[in-house]
């Protein structure tokens, strides 16, 4: 005869439970008062946390060109600021805690402060910023807890305000000291440009409209000069053609005013060609029997006589008489002027033209002047742009040391003291029990269960049914003892 599986029933649990019940309340009971040792025996941490919010800057960054940090960047800033070593070191010996340059007791506390933010009050659409943070410290004495949450905190305020003055100090004098050396570099520059620029002075590109200007004066100079040289020129050719015909007694002759009015002539032979042009007239108006006509053909006469004896004369008296001419003697003083006027003009004309070469010149070199210039020129005007933006950047920089020294920035303050703890944050009550309770519960249902499945009487009719497969024939209750 087979074996059939015996089927379970939601009783045979209940039935279990009864027989074995106190396999299952034993163990639990047991993890209860374990759990409340544990709660007794394992060592308590208490959290004290303070508060720190971020005050307003009294003067506007935008005046001391400072730029606000985003959130990761403040969030970061102050986690590496709280937690580094100076601080740490000063809270431990501010605190008595140990010795303050011990490397382990300074992890043991970094470790132990916990830097977050609050909760925000309400929900916005648009990005918060971080203005809050909570700083907590964790430790088995909640009043030491307090208080090195404190001093944590009130050091990091100090040290942080005492550094930022001093970085606006280093950055002050960093700019400073970049400031001296580029006046340094732009003086030394400005030397080389000046000493380029004496060098090549008159022919700089921006003299150039200067000396197309003068350029065309100079040769407005020089056509006036070569003007007047030409009228001279000529008045001199007119005044020794008149000299040359007073010696030779030719009929270009220069005749002076008569007392009378009339004409006068300056010699013989121009008396004689003035006497012949007088009877030529006369003739043409009256007869040669009119008196006038007669007496200038003997005027004619003894003017060609006086002209035949000045001729017959030697030439050295006729040239000491000319002397003695004032006509002659005034051409003579005319042509000495005109030709020092000559050789002035003469000599103008060579200075305006050694000129005219010079500014022409000035003026073709002026584009290798400006490229050989171009180079000293650009480094100088990057110098000296360099030079007004660290002007600027002092001024700035001197500005922001002034607004950190009297704390007139963006500055860390306490808003919320350190709380004394109340309660320990580890270990957790409710946790250690719920899980002692769990443990006992899972270890009285495997010590029930193994002590029924070892177990092997028989407890009810269907037990012996299954067991020797015989018929029952009746039942007998459970005789309770009187």
């Amino acid at each position: 005869m087979e074996d059939t599986p015996r089927a379970v029933h939601a009783l045979d649990y209940l039935n279990v439970f009864r027989r074995r019940k106190w396999w299952l309340v034993v163990p639990i009971v047991l993890s209860i008062v374990v759990g409340l040792l544990l709660l007794k025996v394992l060592p308590k941490e208490y959290r004290s946390t303070a508060t720190l919010a971020v005050a307003a800057p009294v003067v506007s960054p935008s005046l001391v060109n400072q730029s606000m940090q985003d959130n990761q960047e403040r969030m970061r800033a102050l986690s590496q600021q709280m937690l580094t070593a100076p601080i740490l070191s000063r809270v431990i010996q501010e605190e008595g805690l140990g010795k303050a340059t011990d490397d382990r007791l300074i992890g043991r506390l970094r470790n132990s402060i916990n830097i977050a933010v609050p909760d925000p009050v309400a929900q916005v659409n648009e990005p918060r910023r971080l203005d809050a943070f909570l700083v907590s410290y964790g430790d088995p004495d909640p009043g030491l807890a307090q208080r090195v949450t404190n001093r944590v905190v009130n050091v990091f305020v100090d040290e942080n305000s005492k550094r930022r003055a001093a970085n606006a100090e280093g950055t002050a004098e960093f700019i400073s000291a970049q400031l001296k050396a580029s006046q340094e570099r732009l003086a030394a520059l400005e030397a080389k440009l000046r000493t380029s620029k004496e060098s090549y002075m008159g022919q700089l590109p921006e003299q150039t409209q200067a000396n197309l200007s003068t350029l065309s004066g100079l040769r407005q100079q020089l056509e006036s000069n070569a003007t007047a040289l030409r009228g001279e020129q000529d008045r001199l050719s007119m005044i020794e053609r008149q000299i040359d015909g007073i010696r030779q007694g030719s009929s270009d002759v220069v005749f002076l005013p008569g007392a009378n009015g009339g004409a006068q002539a300056s010699s013989p032979e121009n008396r004689v060609v003035l006497l012949e042009r007088e009877l030529a007239q006369a003739r043409a108006m009256y007869t040669d029997k009119h008196p006038d006509v007669q007496r200038l053909q003997q005027e004619l006469k003894d003017a060609q006589r006086d002209a035949q004896i000045e001729k017959s004369k030697p030439e050295s008296d006729r040239f000491a008489q000319l002397k003695l001419d004032p006509t002659y003697r005034q051409l003579t003083a005319d042509r000495e002027m005109g030709r020092l006027r000559i050789r002035d003009l003469q000599r103008a004309e060579g200075d305006l033209r050694r000129q005219i070469g010079t500014y022409q010149a000035r003026v073709e070199s002026a584009p290798r002047v400006e490229q050989q210039l171009a180079s000293v020129q650009r480094d100088y005007d990057l110098e000296r742009q360099q030079y007004s933006e660290l002007s600027s950047k002092l001024r700035a920089a001197g500005i922001a040391e002034n607004v950190e020294r009297n704390k007139r920035g963006e500055q860390f303050t306490v808003l919320y003291a350190a709380n004394l703890p109340s309660e320990p944050i580890k270990p957790v009550p409710w946790r250690v029990m719920l899980i002692a309770l769990a443990a006992g519960i899972c270890l009285g249902a495997g010590a029930t269960l193994g002590r029924e499945y070892l177990d092997r009487s028989v407890h009810d009719v269907r037990d012996l049914r299954d067991e020797f497969q015989v018929p029952v024939l009746g039942e007998v209750t459970r005789i309770q003892p009187v």
